[in-house]
């Protein structure tokens, strides 16, 4: 067991996180096997980073693990993508995923401030057993009607361009109208009103 998991009590579980190997020859004729020894360093740095991040936010140490997977680009550029397993907590973790992440984030580009240029994606994957049972994902209709009613709610709040010129042209008829009054000579007449026994006159 590394020093690493030892100074952050790593399960069982968590020395399952393995990096895929590859073979094969990479571009260029650098092999994957030494971008992978390459980016071990990376490698232990996103773990430690992943290990205190939990305990900064009081998550149990095995509810999430960490797999990687070594690289190199067309361009010959390495670099690695991360997955974060949830194996337990995660309907308590759901909400939270996005400031967890960014939380990680903010951890590791203290150590790293170029860490964007190597990690090239987080990835997420709940492998545990939901805690209870979903109503599945909504029907077409549905999902049609929500994506409509948030288009809706999506409303310009600035005014319209209109040329200026049109605008007093329209504020000026408008003014006309209001300063004059009805012509009421063409309205039809009243209908008589029909009187019940009983009602006054």
């Amino acid at each position: 067991m590394s020093l690493i998991k030892k100074i952050f009590g790593a399960d069982k579980g968590a020395s399952d996180s393995t990096q895929f190997r590859e073979s094969k020859s990479a571009p260029g004729g650098q092999s994957v096997g030494r971008t992978v020894s390459e980016n071990a360093p990376r490698r232990d740095l996103v773990q430690v980073v992943l290990r205190e991040t939990m305990r900064k936010h009081g998550i149990p140490s095995d509810w999430i693990d960490c797999r990687t997977l070594s690289v190199l680009t067309r361009q010959h550029k390495q670099g690695m993508h991360v997955q974060f397993i949830v194996r337990k907590g995660d309907e308590q973790l759901l909400e939270y995923v996005h400031a967890f992440q960014a939380s990680f984030w903010r951890e590791i580009e203290r150590f790293e401030p170029r860490v964007r240029d190597w990690l090239f994606s987080l990835a997420w994957q709940f492998d545990g057993k939901a805690g209870r049972s979903f109503d599945g994902m909504p029907i077409p209709a549905t999902a049609g009607a929500a994506r409509r009613a948030a288009e809706e709610e999506d409303v310009p709040t600035q005014p319209p361009e209109l040329d200026p010129d049109e605008i007093a042209s329209d504020l000026a008829a408008l003014q006309q109208a209001m300063s004059q009054p009805a012509d009421l000579a063409d309205l039809p007449p009243a209908a008589p009103r029909v009187h019940r026994p009983g009602e006054h006159a």
